[in-house]
């Protein structure tokens, strides 16, 4: 890519499909003959999509735009949930990429700017990721596919990673941990190949947000790989309940300026209130 003030955006886990996850502001009819209108989980989320559309419009400013749907794009249908509508994959295919469409018209996507999808958990979105990449525009891998198994840019000279799944945040005083294990894991692990190591690898999938680091030696030098785990854009469900009792669902985006000399910024998390 020509160096270029570029914004990051990374968006991942919209989980079209799921009554607790970002729908349009709108009466929608199914092809099976349901029909949905937002409830009012919806309509805190929608409001706040909205709200980091305008966040990233502002930003962009004079920058390339770069957005990542990190995975897990619709919902599917799973485990008998009752928290799934609509129920088929091809209309949740559709409310995605009406959102996302909506997103790049209220975020000025145009000529330059591009836009990447990465698979997500197979039980959610079996192939839904290349069909939905495919009528979005996104951009394709070596095989001709529209999504990505593992996604790495190089944006300024700064190497990017993306993959959906990956470590968790930690609870209490173990909060941080995992992320740095993993970092660690992987810097070695790499090193030991004779390959270079990332500047940030950024996941999904566990909808709790977390920004870590882990810095070693490489070449006599020190390197520092940073961690982020994006929010999602689904509140939590009856499963999310069970499995992570009392921690607030987390709702939103972050994107990270990178100048064309390759400086960057921290990360901003846009997070519902």
């Amino acid at each position: 890519m020509i160096d270029r003030d570029t914004l990051l955006v990374t968006l991942s886990d919209l989980h079209s499909g799921g009554t607790t996850a970002l729908f349009p502001d709108r009466f929608a009819q199914f092809s099976d003959g349901s029909n949905h209108v937002q409830n009012s989980t919806q309509q805190r989320i929608y409001a706040h999509f909205l709200e980091c559309a305008e966040s990233v419009l502002a930003a962009r400013k004079d920058k390339r735009l770069i957005i990542v749907h990190n995975g897990d794009a619709i919902e599917g249908d799973h485990h008998a949930s009752q928290q799934i509508r609509p129920r088929e994959r091809s209309d949740q295919i559709d409310i995605h990429c009406e959102l996302i469409v909506l997103f790049k018209r209220l975020v000025d996507f145009h000529n330059g700017d591009k836009l990447y999808y990465t698979l997500g958990t197979e039980t959610h979105t079996t192939n839904a990721e290349n069909v939905i990449g495919e009528k979005l525009g996104a951009v394709q891998d070596d095989d001709d596919l529209y999504v990505f198994k593992e996604l790495k840019l190089d944006i300024n000279g700064k190497r990017f990673w993306f993959v959906h799944h990956g470590p968790t945040r930690g609870k209490g005083a173990n909060r941080g941990n995992s992320m740095r294990n993993w970092l660690k894991h992987i810097f070695y692990d790499l090193v030991a190949e004779n390959m270079e190591p990332p500047h940030y690898i950024i996941t999904g999938h566990v909808h709790d947000p977390d920004w870590g680091d882990y810095i070693g030696r490489l070449d006599g030098q020190y390197h520092k790989i940073e961690g982020l785990i994006c929010p999602s854009w689904q509140q939590k469900t009856r499963y999310g309940y069970g499995v992570s009792p009392f921690v607030r669902g987390k709702v939103g985006l972050h994107h990270i300026t990178v100048a064309a000399g390759g400086e960057t910024g921290d990360p901003v998390e846009l997070i519902m209130k």
